[in-house]
């Protein structure tokens, strides 16, 4: 099963939003539901670049540090985003907002 950054059931409802303003050339269910999932592994990549594609090498060596020490707290994250300026929410936002306007066209309502 593929990780992703935000949650499968949060990128599915957003993506089930966009397919509903804007028609599919799809012919059946299973062109449907290949079209959703590839769509939301796209969202949640373009996510995980607008996060981590901030980064530089030192900062991901010492977010890979955290993480190999099973650091789970998100006060330690968010520490970690904030001390290199990064907010993760507003750029879960803005990219969301970006690919419904390129997926709409521009369409956006």
């Amino acid at each position: 099963m593929d990780d992703y950054l935000i949650g499968r059931e949060t990128l599915g409802r957003f993506i089930d939003e966009l397919f509903q303003k804007k028609p599919l050339q799809v012919n059946s269910t299973e062109e449907l539901n290949e079209l959703r999932e590839n769509k939301m592994k796209e969202l949640d990549d373009e996510i995980t670049a607008a996060i981590f594609g901030k980064l530089n090498d030192e900062q991901m060596a010492e977010l890979e540090q955290l993480l190999d020490q099973n650091e789970e707290s998100s006060d330690v994250f968010q520490s970690f985003f904030a001390k290199v300026g990064i907010n993760p929410q507003d750029a879960i936002l803005e990219t969301m907002q970006n690919f419904s306007q390129n997926f709409l066209g521009g369409k956006n309502e």
